[in-house]
């Protein structure tokens, strides 16, 4: 139990394998799932889906580590990577030269470059 005091005090989300949620998730800190949302999971921070972890809706973090399932849309605006033991499908959006997949990964995506700064859309007169 103090470990979970120690993590928490840190800054660190974590979702257990033996929990399912269904709606939104966000989180300002690292976060970790290892359990199953059916929904939209977002954090300003790294997220990391561990082997045990199953996303089903939109992903959406700075820096994003899969080792799990995600089924849906992927937005890292940082880096991301896609262990051995992942499976993703859906649209992915990574910047250019940011996206890591290691030999083993099943990733059956569209995949997109993200731009450092994107341009503001201007009113047309």
């Amino acid at each position: 139990m103090s470990n979970q005091n120690t993590a928490t005090s840190k800054g660190l989300g974590f979702l257990g394998e033996d929990l399912f949620v269904e709606g939104t998730i966000h989180a300002e800190k690292k976060m970790v799932v290892g359990g199953t949302v059916n929904g939209s999971v977002s954090g300003d921070q790294e997220i990391v889906v561990t082997e045990t972890g199953n996303i089903n809706g939109k992903l959406e973090g700075s820096t994003v580590l899969v080792a799990g399932k995600v089924a849906g849309d992927l937005l890292a605006h940082k880096r991301l990577e896609v262990i051995a033991s992942a499976t993703i499908t859906g649209e992915v959006q990574v910047p250019s030269g940011q996206l890591l997949i290691h030999e083993g990964a099943q990733l059956e995506a569209q995949c997109g470059t993200l731009f450092k700064e994107l341009p503001q859309k201007q009113a047309t007169s």
